[in-house]
């Protein structure tokens, strides 16, 4: 099993190997968009706008959570990556034990700090006084659960890096099936509204991560963490944070954008801010399946840059853009023509669904832009080019995103609002496609590292 793996990034025929490895991931991210959905799908069945729009209003508690356990999913699994290219299986051990331990011990910091917080957050986004109780119910559940939440995700990416990604599929099926059943039981059965959503929501979170956990500790992982391979080593931590920082840290100011932007559609109604919410969750449909396709690729890109097989590299990610381009267009014409009914699935007020429709139509002409900037920027942090996806970084969700949400809400009012995201993608892709290029252009012919067996002594070191 082990070996196949190994195979799949570094000998089968491309083509399928993308195939291999993107639509597992694929359908966990569509896995993951049915969870991004459930909470506000069964909310918006009790018919109250007031109660979307406290759960819209803590999306962006989640992009930090999901920010800080990427500093060691992310960063480590792109340096993992390129370890199991150069066959340094002992050094890929010992980053996923690094990368795991550190993060569990982060998010129990996180927890107790975030849930003192909760009152400073729903000020600094703005809640009314309508929504600042039921915004506070759901999030003081879903910070109790960052542990969780942060080590399902950083042990999802790690998998992911290895190639495993039917078994990253497999949990995030079983956490996000269980919210799906227990969402409803809470919410509607125990009379809990928002409160049961969140409680779900963690419970699934925690069996997913049994599972995951379970997997590690099976044997079944090239890098199957151990007490012994934990190296709180300098160089393990310089190739996590370099990494892992840049590809967190625009989640981070994506998180601090939503933020600003619920503020400013605070100053127009809880029914704005509503269908800000709404319409971002749908969006994040075409979002999660380029996501799938480039967390899909990232261990091909990154095992063969490791290797010095660059050609294969390339090929890899001119084939994973062409797929994603044209899953664009897809996309494009659904939410061109089905955005009311497509909204309609979550909220029966009109105004609700008028007011996203205008967020949705400024949205979706970017949906190839987005799709050929996720793997760009994957390309960047697989490569473990720290400096350019830095820029990336601070650049789509910060430094050009959020001047521009100010600039164009001041002209353009609700409507300016919502074109800032679609134009920082633009920008930002732009700038991530002149990186790749001049990397590409610029990478000289290398000796391959040739394919090496795993020997008995290393095989029975994996499985111990």
């Amino acid at each position: 099993m082990k070996q196949s793996k190994i195979y799949v990034l570094q000998e089968k025929p491309l083509t399928s190997a993308i195939i291999n490895l993107s639509l597992p991931s694929v359908l966990s991210m569509m896995v993951s968009i049915l969870y991004n959905l459930t909470d506000t799908f069964f909310i918006g069945k009790l018919n109250d706008p007031v109660l979307v729009a406290a759960v819209s209003i803590s999306l962006p508690l989640f992009t930090f959570q999901m920010a800080i356990a990427g500093i060691f999913g992310n960063g480590g699994g792109s340096y993992l990556s390129r370890l199991l290219g150069r066959k340094d299986y002992q050094g890929a051990r010992e980053t996923a034990t690094t990368a795991i331990v550190t993060s569990g011990i982060v998010s129990i910091i996180i927890a107790v700090g975030g849930t003192l917080l909760i009152p400073s957050f729903l000020r600094a986004v703005g809640a009314s006084d309508q929504t600042y109780q039921p915004a506070y119910n759901y999030m003081f559940w879903i910070m109790l659960g960052t542990p969780f939440i942060m080590l399902k995700f950083t042990l999802v990416q790690l998998l992911r890096a290895e190639g495993a990604a039917k078994a990253a599929m497999a949990g995030l099926m079983l956490g996000t099936g269980l919210n799906i059943v227990l969402d409803p039981l809470f919410i509607f059965v125990f009379n809990m509204s928002v409160t049961g959503a969140a409680v779900a929501t963690v419970i699934g979170q925690a069996i997913a991560t049994g599972f995951f956990a379970y997997y590690y500790l099976s044997g079944h992982s090239i890098a199957s963490p151990a007490l012994r391979f934990l190296r709180f080593d300098l160089e393990i931590y310089k190739q996590i944070l370099f990494i892992g920082i840049p590809a967190s840290l625009s989640q981070i100011m994506m998180g601090i954008g939503n933020m600003i932007s619920y503020r400013l559609g605070g100053y127009y109604s809880d029914l704005h801010v509503a269908a800000l919410g709404v319409a971002s969750r749908v969006f994040s449909i075409p979002s999660f399946v380029f996501i799938g396709i480039s967390v899909g690729v990232q261990p091909l890109i990154g095992f063969n840059y490791g290797a010095h097989n660059y050609p294969r590299m390339k090929k890899a990610i001119r084939q994973s853009i062409t797929i994603c381009l044209w899953m664009s267009i897809f996309f494009l014409l659904l939410l061109i023509f089905f955005p009311v009914q497509i909204l309609s699935a979550f909220t029966k007020e009109k105004d609700v669904i008028t007011y996203g429709s205008s967020v949705l139509a400024a949205y979706i002409f970017v949906i190839p832009v987005m799709a050929m900037g996720m793997i760009l920027m994957t390309s960047l942090q697989s490569m473990g080019k720290a400096f350019q996806a830095f820029i990336i970084a601070i650049s789509r969700q910060g430094i050009v995103y959020i001047p521009l949400i100010f600039l164009l809400n001041a002209q353009l009012s609700f409507e300016g609002l919502v074109l800032a995201l679609p134009l920082a993608d633009m920008i930002t892709t732009s700038l991530s496609f002149a990186f790749v290029y001049h990397i590409l252009k610029n990478l000289k012919a290398d000796k391959i590292i040739p394919p090496k067996d795993i020997s008995m002594e290393e095989e029975v070191s994996l499985v111990g």
